[in-house]
């Protein structure tokens, strides 16, 4: 009989976690903040007057994948990546199938851009400086819109 009572306590507790752990799931990140079809919580980019609606990454799994294997970016969205570390930062086009803005930024501000990166380009992309955010948009959206280096950003 104890046996029995032993395995029925386990068994309940599983299921409480179980259960626990799918209502906490539920919230998404930042308890209840919007996520993207894709996963990726929304933020809300300024650049100076401009808005994007960017999905944040964080995760090296996120890091890695980016904007990779997507038919379309619909103008005013874009990516922000959260990097680990403050340092000169390397991307590249893999799987990509529109061309990117890459919009560098550190302290706050624009600290350079590379734009209107062809989908198809082979080589690595490389940051001016050492950065901490990196923020890709449509090719050509920078020069749509006037961003330059030294325009502040902020982000919510």
């Amino acid at each position: 009989m104890r046996v029995d009572w032993i395995r029925t306590r386990r068994v309940i507790a599983g299921l409480l976690l179980a259960a626990f752990a799918a209502i906490a799931g539920l919230a998404g990140p930042a308890g209840g903040q919007a996520v993207s079809e894709h996963g990726n919580p929304w933020v809300r980019v300024s650049l100076g007057k401009i808005t994007v609606e960017a999905e944040a990454v964080r995760t090296p799994e996120r890091l890695f994948l980016g904007l990779g294997y997507r038919k379309e970016l619909p103008e005013g969205r874009g990516m922000l990546f959260f990097m680990p570390e403050t340092e000169v930062q390397t991307f590249c086009m893999r799987g990509m199938f529109i061309p990117l803005d890459f919009i560098w930024i550190r302290d706050g501000r624009v600290a350079g851009l590379t734009r209107n990166v062809p989908a198809t380009f082979p080589g690595d992309l490389t940051s001016p400086a050492p950065v901490s955010h990196v923020l890709e948009v449509p090719g050509g959206f920078a020069d749509r819109h006037g961003i330059k280096a030294g325009d502040p950003v902020r982000w919510q």
